[in-house]
């Protein structure tokens, strides 16, 4: 030990000489990888080479070298994964550990990817120059990776991945909420919530954050490996308890998936599951369309800009080089803050002249380098027309360049207030990522990255090897057709002008083609001769990659900025209309007025709040200062009577345990959308035939529920009838049949109805005659809390979820989730508990011990049962408290978790509790949160196993 203190003595003291005698730097070199010659040393090389670093074990930095350095931590994984190192060296030294080989002292420390990941520091002994090469790291703390740490080096090789301003990610805990509320809104609807995420150190941090939730978890098998390897690895690290995916028992289930595996057939059996992907790219627009799933949440391993920049002033190098991703960009915006700072893999060092003392680190081999960074000065000075396709590119060019929302309004504002009214529609949608009028129900391009590639290949005339030696460097498709079309022969820099809707012209050719090979013939020919900035922004918006911040809400704010109309009419017309394109039109005009839903184009639906008791609900709709007032138009109950309004009354609906549906209907034809606006039509066969006897043309919000026998069944039986569908059953047959329970008319006949009070809706409801298998909701009024509570209780003896309360003068406000519609679900109980062990918090609570788990007592034995784990529900003055409490009652510690005295009562709050495996009790409380700490009762006062289990309904 005492050596290792005197290496790192020594090794600060070389740093410290090498400011005062500037020695040359480590030479750096790049081919096929960064190479190190003078240590004889590659740097995560992709292919197999004599003696390499290897960062981390994810499968692009890793070959098979004949010997590695990597951490202990790596080693193992890799070993693990890959089978690795057999009959190989590998060298593993500890974080801090200094190996001295060959003149150099090398060193690795946290990078803070991925658990076990690790930076690179050298130092050169003879004179002292030091290098640091990052490798993928982050500087914000991950639930599972080690703090990454910096050291000062002379030379600094950074990876930028995320190297442009846009990129700038939310906190973490703010991430996880959003994550953890898309999968309780998940499971509430019924639905399964998919999360996705790479099998090694993304999937981990998700499972981490999921152990808070009290949610069970079903995991990939190649996940359910590698987190197997991590909880040998680091034993002081809780995970929940978990097991493998099993489609046939995955309802009630939170599953967690590499993202390849998000459209197999397991997956597509299961029907009602909603998929969230968690990528520092969900910051990019068109995420949703590109991984092709509801919701993207931006939890990264990587480095953001901001700490792109960070890592630059801590380290302090005299020189950085960039790879990876936006390498040209930022490597630019370092040399405008004063650093010198050059890409390594793109010839940037030319764009502003090299200093006379610079010696760039090497020739560069790969085809890449050759590519400038930038299209012709002459070409972005150029005036363009407000109706070409490089003028819209170009508003993209600023829209990505400015940090600044309101100068990226500025930017889209000015860009569309000049457009021709033909025009205008095309380039709002292409700003939101859409390619065409939602109006038009044209389907996807089906036009691939191997149709796109096999168009790029020959449009440039490339060599297979050269287009890789491009494609692997860049994080970016439209980055990739952007390098590649820059080295066509012959093509000048502002090759063949084309309009917008010459573009438009383009995508309807490559609809009309039929296969990949006419379609990438199309695609070849209109890329042959156009620039390669409009090129490459062709290529992101057929890939949905636009990436350029311009979101759908900020192309709403412009385009309300480009016409001088108020923002919140454009985005309700863009709501109505379903298209932000018919918005734009109509704002033009100067006539959002007329926007109302259009026939199979899905409205956003509208959303209940949720209120914990009958007293909340009364007092929120007829309460002082409540919506409710007196009105001339009838309340229809559920014996078909209509009462005038006199002393207040709720408005109540049964809450169904079923599928949220919209239902279209035109005399051509009937489509049935989900809530998250899926057509799912060919689901329900019965319930589109029945819906066609509809006399009327309307579109009916309302619930699809299961019946057997005419008993209503759960959302439960509902999925198995899915599942029966999907593997060949005929719906006819099955003793599971499907109504349409309808409590909502949005539009009818060509009128739109949703700026009408839910009072006159409803009439307008009663005016339907419905079909054999479509129903009226039943409507019922309360007329205070008490009855509330009591309509509560009947329709939880009815076996529904629970109570919907509505204001009966709402209107219907699509998307948005207000206080005109509330929903009482209530927590299914509460459980008295003692807390036997206290875990520390994450974030800004890793100062805490926030996480408790509990248990009940088994009546018999006095045995305590564990039986759930809660996070959430108290102040931060009360975890205060009871951190110091736990602290002082500890019996045991084994990580970040202490065994604590059994003398602290919680009453636990919950949706639900049903059987589980999870935890000794063979219980499991769904959504579990504090709801007070119990003061005035011991640990013999808490509840028992046996009730429980009663409330579970399970015997025992």
């Amino acid at each position: 030990m005492a050596i290792l203190v005197r290496k790192r003595i020594e090794s600060q003291t070389l740093l410290t000489l090498a400011l005062v005698s500037s020695p040359a730097h480590i030479t750096v070199h790049y081919a096929d990888g960064i190479y190190l010659p003078e240590p004889d040393l590659w740097l995560d090389p992709p292919f197999q080479k004599g003696r390499a670093f290897v960062s981390h074990a994810h499968s692009d930095h890793f070959a098979r070298h004949a010997q590695t350095i990597c951490s202990p931590v790596t080693r193992t994984l890799i070993e693990r994964r890959y089978g690795a190192f057999r009959g190989r060296e590998a060298i593993s030294p500890a974080y801090g550990e200094v190996v001295e080989e060959g003149g150099y002292a090398i060193r690795l420390v946290p990078a803070g990817h991925i658990y076990g990941s690790a930076m690179l520091h050298l130092t050169r002994l003879s004179d002292g120059a030091s290098l640091l090469y990052t490798g993928d790291f982050k500087l914000r703390q991950g639930l599972t990776a080690e703090p990454a740490e910096l050291l000062s080096a002379d030379t600094l090789i950074l990876e930028t991945t995320f190297g442009l301003p846009q990129f700038q990610f939310p906190p973490m805990e703010k991430i996880l909420d959003q994550m953890l509320r898309f999968v309780r809104e998940t499971l509430e609807d019924g639905g399964i919530p998919v999360l996705l995420g790479y099998s090694l150190g993304k999937a981990q941090e998700i499972i981490s954050a999921l152990h808070q939730a009290g949610v069970p978890v079903m995991l990939h098998e190649s996940i359910l490996k590698m987190t197997s390897v991590y909880r040998d690895l680091h034993p002081g690290h809780e995970f929940p308890e978990y097991e493998k995916f099993d489609a046939a028992r995955a309802h009630g289930h939170v599953l967690v998936l590499p993202p390849s595996a998000a459209r197999s057939q397991a997956v597509r059996r299961l029907k009602v599951c909603r998929t969230a992907m968690l990528s520092g790219w969900a910051l990019t627009p068109g995420a949703k369309y590109r991984y092709q799933v509801d919701e993207v949440f931006p939890l990264s391993d990587h480095a953001d800009y901001p700490e792109l920049i960070r890592c630059v002033e801590e380290v302090k190098p005299k020189v950085v080089y960039t790879v990876h991703g936006y390498t040209s960009e930022f490597a630019r915006d370092l040399r405008q803050r004063g650093w010198e700072a050059w890409s390594l893999v793109s010839d940037d060092q030319m764009e502003l002249g090299l200093a006379a003392d610079f010696v760039p680190a090497s020739p560069r081999a790969t085809a890449a380098t050759s590519v400038p960074e930038t299209t012709d000065a002459d070409l972005r000075d150029k005036v363009l027309a407000p109706e070409a396709f490089a003028s819209w590119c170009r508003t993209c060019e600023r829209v990505a360049a400015d940090s600044s929302r309101l100068k990226k309004q500025e930017h889209l504002a000015t860009c569309l207030a000049a457009l021709r009214e033909e025009n205008l529609a095309t380039a709002a949608r292409w700003f939101s990522g859409l390619l065409d009028d939602p109006a038009a129900q044209t389907g996807p391009l089906q036009v691939g990255w191997s149709i796109i590639r096999r168009a790029l290949l020959q449009a440039s005339q490339l060599r297979e090897q050269e287009y890789r030696a491009i494609s692997r460097q860049q994080a970016d498709t439209g980055r990739t057709a952007y390098l590649v079309l820059q080295r066509r022969p012959g093509v000048a820099a502002d090759g063949n002008a084309i309009s917008i809707a010459g573009v438009a012209t383009i995508f309807r050719n490559l609809r009309a083609a039929r296969g990949p090979n006419e379609k990438a013939m199309v695609l070849q020919q209109a890329l042959a001769g156009m620039p390669a900035l409009e090129g490459s922004f062709l290529v992101r918006l057929l890939t949905g990659e636009l990436r350029v911040g311009s979101r759908e809400g900020l192309v709403e704010e412009a385009v309300a900025k480009a016409f001088n109309v108020d923002a919140d009419a454009l985005r309700e017309a863009a709501m109505l209309s379903g298209d932000i394109g018919r918005a734009a039109v109509l704002a033009s005009r100067d006539a959002l007025h007329e926007a109302q839903p259009t026939l199979f184009i899905p409205i956003k639906v509208m959303l209940a709040s949720p209120e914990e008791t009958a007293e909340d609900i009364w007092e929120r709709i007829c309460g002082d200062g409540a919506h409710a007032k007196d009105d001339e138009e009838a309340l229809p109950t559920k014996n078909g009577s209509a009462s005038k309004e006199g002393p207040p009354r709720v408005w109540l609906e049964d809450k169904f345990d079923g599928i949220r549906a919209q239902l279209h209907r035109s005399k051509d034809g009937v489509k049935i959308f989900t809530r998250d606006l899926k057509d799912f039509t060919d689901q329900f066969p019965e319930i589109v035939q029945s819906a066609g006897d509809l006399k009327e043309e309307v579109i009916l919000d309302g619930e699809l529920i299961a019946f057997s026998e005419n008993k209503k069944l759960t959302f439960h039986d509902l999925q198995k009838r899915l599942g029966r569908r999907d593997q060949g059953d005929l719906f006819v047959s099955s003793d599971i049949t499907v109504r349409y329970i309808a409590f909502d008319l949005l539009w009818k006949n060509g009128e739109g109805l949703l700026h009408e009070t839910l009072a006159a809706r409803r009439q307008h409801l009663e005016a339907l005659k419905m079909p054999r298998l479509l129903r009226r909701i039943a409507v019922t009024e309360a007329g205070s809390p008490e009855e509330v509570e009591d309509a509560f209780h009947a329709a939880r003896r009815n076996g529904n979820e629970g109570l919907i309360a509505k204001d009966r003068h709402s209107l219907y406000t699509p998307g948005r989730r207000g206080k005109t519609w509330l929903k009482l679900k209530k927590a299914f109980s509460t459980l008295d508990v003692v807390v036997v062990k206290a875990e520390q918090g994450h974030g800004k609570r890793s100062h805490v011990l926030s996480d408790y788990t509990f248990a009940v007592r088994e009546e018999n034995t006095g045995a305590l049962k564990v039986i759930g784990k809660a996070y959430s529900g108290l102040t931060d003055v009360e975890i205060e408290t009871l951190t110091e409490h736990f602290k002082e009652h500890t019996l045991s510690q084994r990580g970040s978790v202490r065994t604590v005295t059994p003398n602290v009562v919680l009453e636990i709050a919950f949706d639900s509790i049903q059987p589980s495996q999870r935890h000794d009790s063979g219980l499991a409380l769904r959504f579990p949160r504090i709801k007070a700490i119990r003061t005035d009762k011991t640990p013999a006062e808490i509840d028992t196993l046996a009730y429980a289990r009663k409330l579970a309904g399970v015997g025992k």
